[in-house]
């Protein structure tokens, strides 16, 4: 019975607890009643991903010295910390402090999960497997989306504080969960060695292989430029139901579903992509830009609560794909480091752009919406993602 779960299940375990946000649908709602605008609100998460940019390479580092799996406890140590302070967060200086430490807690989970699961696997057939493992993962994370704001729309039946903090103290609960499933992890010591070379050196080698890897500088590339803002979708979502005059019950409601709808997807993302041949991992880049750009110009109520179920649903699509593409071409022991610099470019641009489009909301979210969407769609076309899961591809050197 001990091992009929293995670090990939675990994972996903603790994905769904640490996820189960049971105020993550009104957010947006209770930090305006805390006095932030929607600048403000967006710059909250341009700060946790800045703090990502600038902790993800040396976190990565940690992790290839320390182990992935104290990498992840000490990831989930800092998110559990970081919420029972937000249940005495009170104003913007409060909601900035605690955002640093997601940050650095984000960071340290980024990269050291993928490669936990990546070499916990057998080599045989281990591009198959890792976007199962990866699609599992993200399924529960998407089951979670798609629970937490059923049970959360019971705690918080009325908009005041006493609700919010009960949703609060219980979020914070379910990630203390996570942070003790997270010790029964194992470390793949078969096929990984914690690295007697310093951080320097790690770091290093970790540019070098990237800078003489085109395909991995190309995949780089596909990441940052393409990456679907889910945060901003989930945090102007709201504000743009309230002034559509959607039902209170739909704010909940179409995320759950969305939820519920990412959930079935990313399961079968592989299966997915491999029935629309060539041009299906273009296809799924190019489905959340599409999804932006009609909630900007649909102002029904009945229509965009499903057009919205179906932008929350292809914000993650691509990821266990992607993650997939990018674990194969990394043939450096230190994985952990090679995918922090990875995800190092995309906090970047996440958290810059950001805050272009905080400002931009606070004049018009459909304009913001339309702004996303374009580049997505644009920078999906640029770069030839219909030829990302060409098979056989060999990574170039230069």
């Amino acid at each position: 019975m001990r091992n009929k779960l293995d670090n990939a299940k675990k994972l996903a375990i603790i994905t769904f607890f640490s996820n189960f946000y049971f105020y993550n649908h009104i957010g947006t709602l209770y930090q305006q009643t805390r006095g932030l605008n929607l600048l403000q609100v967006s710059s909250i998460w341009s700060i946790i991903v800045g703090t990502i940019f600038l902790a993800e390479v040396p976190t990565g580092v940690i992790a290839d010295k320390i182990g992935r799996k104290w990498s992840v406890v000490i990831a989930l140590f800092l998110q559990a910390l970081g919420e029972y302070l937000y249940f005495f967060a009170k104003d913007y200086v409060t909601f900035v402090f605690i955002a640093i430490l997601a940050g650095i807690g984000y960071a340290f989970l980024s990269g050291a999960n993928e490669a936990l699961v990546y070499d916990s696997l057998p080599e045989e057939g281990r591009e198959t497997n890792m976007k199962k493992s990866m699609g599992l993962i993200g399924s529960a994370y998407q089951l979670a989306f798609f629970a937490a704001p059923i049970f959360g729309g019971l705690i918080v039946s009325q908009l005041v504080l006493e609700k919010f903090l009960t949703a609060i103290f219980l979020t914070a609960i379910s990630v203390t969960i996570a942070l003790l499933i997270s010790l029964t992890l194992k470390e793949p010591q078969d096929a990984y060695q914690h690295s007697g070379e310093s951080p320097f050196t790690i770091f290093r080698e970790g540019l070098i292989e990237i800078k003489n890897s085109k395909r991995l500088q190309w995949l780089i590339a596909i990441a940052v430029l393409t990456s679907t803002f889910s945060n901003a979708l989930i945090s102007l979502y709201q504000p743009y139901f309230a002034d559509a005059s959607v039902p209170t019950f739909w704010i909940g409601a179409s995320l759950s579903l969305g939820g519920l709808l990412a959930f079935i997807l990313q399961r079968y993302a592989y299966r997915i992509e491999q029935k629309l041949g060539k041009l299906g991992f273009l296809i799924i880049s190019v489905w959340p830009g599409i999804m932006y750009i009609l909630l900007a110009i649909v102002s029904l109520p009945a229509l965009l609560v499903p057009i919205f179920i179906l932008a929350y649903a292809s914000m993650e699509l691509r990821n266990p794909l992607l993650s997939s593409y990018k674990n194969e071409q990394v043939r450096s022991k230190n994985r952990a480091t090679v995918l922090s610099l990875f995800n190092m470019f995309a906090m970047l641009y996440v958290a810059l752009m950001g805050l272009v489009f905080g400002k931009i909301a606070d004049t018009s979210i459909p304009i913001a919406f339309t702004c996303i969407g374009a580049l997505i769609v644009l920078f999906a076309m640029i770069l030839r993602t219909d030829k990302v899961a060409i098979q056989g591809e060999q990574s170039g050197t230069g």
